[in-house]
């Protein structure tokens, strides 16, 4: 499919879809939005109102499997339908872009990518700061040594709220367990993937959890010590019960430290002597493209994706051994070479 209208069905039409999803694959070239499915019927219609007016709408995504309607499908859904959702669309021959965190633990996650290569088709993973220039520009700094060898990472991620006290009123499923929820998966997927971007794979893992709110039955704070197999450490910090929002990182190199926050707010790098080195927003790294062009070029073969499934089964290793260890009182967990 080189040239071929990529058709696309989206499963799951609320708030990511409709911030995220819609509006991105809108926007790539050679790119249709056929099919919406979504159990609250007004959600696929605000969809379909805003960035789809031809798309054909489903409540139950196995009849929009079953329509012939879609090359390829985003699951944008509660963690706990991921796999479900994604194995069948892909044994029924669709592409898939899936929402992070991959699944509900590695075991379903390999068992997502193991169905992807059976049917020969893309399983992409929605990991928003693999297609980021702020992140990118990073990852290019460290592969150009400008850091040196990388020694240590600290990564912090704060905020007032869950998603259900803020940007998704609805979005209850983030602080249920049996949906897939708790801040390791939902803010935990995205740092510590950026760890493992950087540092590579990760040797052993020890962690304690908290859960401060009286009226959810997942972890909403959590810190992690990480090993690396390079002989470098780690340390995360999250938080969805924090005075302030914050979010702010420090790679520590045998040449310098690089310290950064916000993507609006630049990097800079700390020497042991001279003038620290800024740089600004508009040196970040141009022409990255986003993860619905990603997904799109890898369909069409393009490009490979910078998010494979692979990539997702890495980082969930990581999500389950932040929650074992957490359960465990910080006992440190070891993750097994390969």
């Amino acid at each position: 499919m080189s040239s071929d209208t990529i058709r696309v069905g989206i499963i799951g039409c609320g708030m990511i879809t409709q911030r995220s999803h819609a509006p991105g694959f809108a926007k790539v070239g050679g790119v249709t939005i056929t099919a919406l499915c979504d159990p609250v019927a007004e959600n696929a219609v605000k969809v379909q109102k805003e960035h789809a007016p031809d798309a054909r709408l489903f409540s139950d995504w196995r009849e929009l499997l079953k329509a012939g309607l879609v090359d390829a499908v985003s699951v944008a859904t509660p963690v706990y339908l991921h796999a479900p959702m994604s194995v069948a669309a892909l044994e029924a021959g669709c592409h898939v872009l899936c929402e992070k965190p991959m699944a509900m633990s590695s075991a379903e996650a390999t068992g997502m990518l193991a169905a992807a290569r059976q049917a020969g088709k893309v399983l992409q993973l929605n990991l928003s700061r693999r297609y980021d220039p702020f992140y990118q520009t990073i990852a290019k700094l460290i592969a150009d040594g400008r850091l040196g060898e990388l020694r240590h990472i600290r990564a912090i991620r704060m905020h007032t709220g869950a998603p259900d006290q803020g940007w998704s009123p609805t979005g209850t499923w983030f602080v249920s367990k049996k949906h897939g929820g708790g801040i390791v998966g939902d803010i935990g997927v995205h740092v510590g993937d950026m760890m493992l971007w950087y540092f590579g794979a990760v040797e052993s893992i020890s962690a304690v959890t908290a859960t401060r709110r009286s009226d959810i039955d997942v972890e909403d704070n959590a810190t992690a010590l990480f090993r690396f197999r390079s002989g470098a450490t780690g340390l995360l910090e999250l938080s969805w019960t924090s005075a302030v929002n914050r979010m702010c990182f420090e790679i520590h190199g045998s040449d310098g430290i690089l310290l950064g926050a916000a993507p609006g707010e630049g990097l800079q790098i700390l020497r042991k002597q001279g003038t620290p080195e800024q740089i600004p927003p508009t040196q970040y790294l141009q022409g990255v493209k986003n993860s619905f062009q990603c997904f799109a070029d890898a369909i069409r073969g393009i490009a490979s994706s910078p998010a494979p499934g692979e990539v997702g089964c890495a980082i969930q290793v990581v999500l389950d051994a932040i929650r074992e260890s957490g359960r465990n009182g910080g006992r440190q967990v070891a993750i097994a070479a390969g």
